[in-house]
């Protein structure tokens, strides 16, 4: 499809409102009529008419989601540098081995189906260090309620 009068004004680098568009349709050739060298002649054309009110609308509806988007984004944004501002060196270790069980649950979960000796053994192994993983973090646990004991004591 191509769009007659558009580029033109693309190439002159200014910005202009278009309210007249002519849309070209080329026409649909079988493999034989190409082949035969065969072309169809008629070329059909439809005039598209925007009115004022339509421009406006559709300006209104391309800022309004333009704005709910970047509001998203922002907010998205906020709420990770609150997330990710840790109070302590505990902290970060407890975030850091949260995401690594994380990761090796998801690994558990993809061998769930394997009933091979290989999967076995990796699963086993998959279990032990999510629990030496578990045993650290309520280590750190325990700490961070010593530390919260004496600084309010």
């Amino acid at each position: 499809m191509n769009i007659n009068g558009l580029n033109t004004i693309a190439n002159r680098g200014a910005f202009k409102s278009v309210s007249t568009a002519y849309v070209s349709i080329p026409p649909v050739t079988s493999p034989t009529d190409t082949a035969a060298g065969i072309e169809s002649e008629s070329d059909t054309q439809s005039s598209v008419n925007i009115s004022s009110a339509g421009r406006q609308a559709l300006a209104n509806d391309l800022s309004a989601t333009l704005r709910t988007a970047f509001a998203d984004k922002l907010q998205q944004s906020q709420s990770k540098e609150t997330e990710e501002k840790p109070t302590s060196i505990i902290d970060e270790q407890i975030k850091r081995i949260k995401e690594q069980i994380k990761d090796l649950q998801e690994k558990l979960t993809q061998l769930k189906g394997d009933n091979s000796e290989a999967a076995a053994q990796q699963r086993k192994l998959l279990q032990d260090q999510i629990m030496q993983l578990s045993g650290q973090m309520t280590s750190l646990m325990e700490q961070k309620v010593q530390e919260a004991k004496k600084s309010a004591g």
